[in-house]
């Protein structure tokens, strides 16, 4: 009996965790869709928007930066803590999770990019799975929107991590791009 009762509140606590990383997910890609994709022909009006808000500071913005100079902002939500990034005089946004499905981030990404709304064009560009150290296996995904023969294009990219020892599980940007 006791077994029975272990196993029925393993299973409650896996559905309730497994549920936790889809909202998550569900709030990473609005928070994504809301900032970095509205904002993206005008990063600097979204920049402007978030200095008013407590940035990371340096040593931890840097990490979500990669390196470079620019800053990032924690953004929370009911459903985790995400950060927002945005490096100096580059034109991209990333937006990261910690935590969250990656399953329900890629169908969500894949449904909103793998078309796009006339007279773009959508055209998937990689799709590709790699082993690292601190994400484990990882998935990564883009897309690229354009006009033919336009010199500049949107560029969208996802990459997901779903082990549950992952740094961050959940990694977007959206970025102008030179053809």
């Amino acid at each position: 009996m006791k077994l029975l009762i272990t196993i029925l509140l393993l299973a409650g606590f896996g559905s309730n965790y497994a549920n936790a990383n889809v909202k998550q997910a569900e709030s990473f890609m609005k928070i994504y869709s809301s900032l970095c994709l509205k904002h993206v022909n005008n990063l600097e009006a979204l920049r402007n928007k978030l200095n008013k808000l407590p940035k990371l500071p340096t040593n931890k913005s840097s990490i979500f930066l990669s390196g470079k100079k620019g800053s990032a902002w924690p953004v929370p939500d009911k459903n985790g803590t995400f950060v927002i990034a945005i490096p100096n005089e580059q034109n991209i946004c990333m937006v990261y999770a910690r935590r969250g499905n990656a399953e329900s981030a890629e169908k969500a990404f894949t449904a909103l990019f793998s078309k796009a709304q006339k007279p773009l064009k959508s055209k998937l560009i990689k799709d590709e799975y790699q082993t690292t150290a601190a994400n484990g296996k990882t998935h990564s995904l883009s897309y690229e929107w354009f006009i033919p023969k336009s010199p500049k294009a949107m560029m969208f990219m996802l990459t997901t991590a779903s082990s549950d020892t992952a740094n961050l599980q959940l990694m977007a940007s959206a970025s102008i791009i030179k053809k």
